[in-house]
């Protein structure tokens, strides 16, 4: 996408540019006997003010009109004078949208952080639900691996870690795996049980989450490592009900 300093300078050439449309005239598209040109728009200028393209080489003419390629490019020029105007517009309204959901999606990652600190664990594990969503974000991983690896309640702990293996990404597995490799046994319990919950189902889903974890075991983190290793182990360990026919 072009930054605002490009689209600041597409828009002083367009503002130097002759005004109103440019109405291709092309010879080949209806012959008058003449020249192709582009004709300015007689509400800005007079009827009888044109311009005309011809290419050269060397100093000598090699495409005049009547010629496809010289009407195409005359064609492509006519319309660039109307066409850029609105495209730097749409340019600039899906930046600005894109800005908004940019805010709007912090704002509500801010307040599902906060809810995560409440000292009801109703609410943490409202929050660790909610935030598997925003797994993708790189703030995200703190406050998600705290409610894993919730202190005071594995209801929270259960909720987070099954939210974020729905996700069925390699974001969602190296959230879990990390809280694994320092998980007390009371949460390697329950977070045993949201992996057979979530993979359990589909042969495909789990066959794609070892795919992940043997992945991950290479990684240079061994507390990562470590976490895939044992998450490679219960994924192994599970029968998935449904399998291709």
């Amino acid at each position: 996408m072009p930054t605002e300093e490009e689209l600041d300078s597409m828009e002083v050439r367009i503002a130097a540019a002759s005004m109103g449309a440019w109405i291709p005239v092309l010879e080949t598209r209806g012959a008058t006997g003449g020249a192709s040109c582009l004709r300015i728009a007689p509400d800005t200028a007079g009827q009888d003010d044109e311009i005309h393209l011809g290419r050269f080489t060397d100093g000598e003419q090699v495409q005049g009109s009547p010629d496809l390629q010289l009407d195409a490019d005359l064609d492509f020029i006519a319309s660039a004078r109307q066409d850029m105007p609105r495209l730097i517009a749409e340019v600039r309204r899906l930046r600005a949208t894109l800005q908004g959901d940019t805010d709007r999606r912090h704002a509500a990652f801010a307040a599902l952080r906060e809810l995560g600190r409440s000292h009801d664990y109703r609410d943490r594990a409202d929050a660790g639900h909610g935030l598997a969503r925003f797994a993708d974000m790189p703030e995200a991983l703190g406050p998600l691996l705290d409610l894993v690896l919730d202190s005071d309640d594995t209801l929270v702990t259960r909720v987070t870690a099954e939210a974020v293996l729905r996700r069925k990404d390699r974001i969602g597995l190296t959230i879990v795996a990390s809280a694994m490799a320092v998980a007390s046994p009371n949460h390697s319990d329950w977070i045993h049980t949201a992996i057979v919950d979530v993979f359990g189902i589909f042969s495909e889903d789990r066959d794609n989450a070892l795919r992940l974890c043997e992945e991950m075991l290479q990684d240079a983190d061994d507390r990562l490592a470590r976490g895939a290793r044992q998450l490679h182990e219960i994924l192994a360990e599970i029968d998935p009900v449904l399998r291709p026919a």
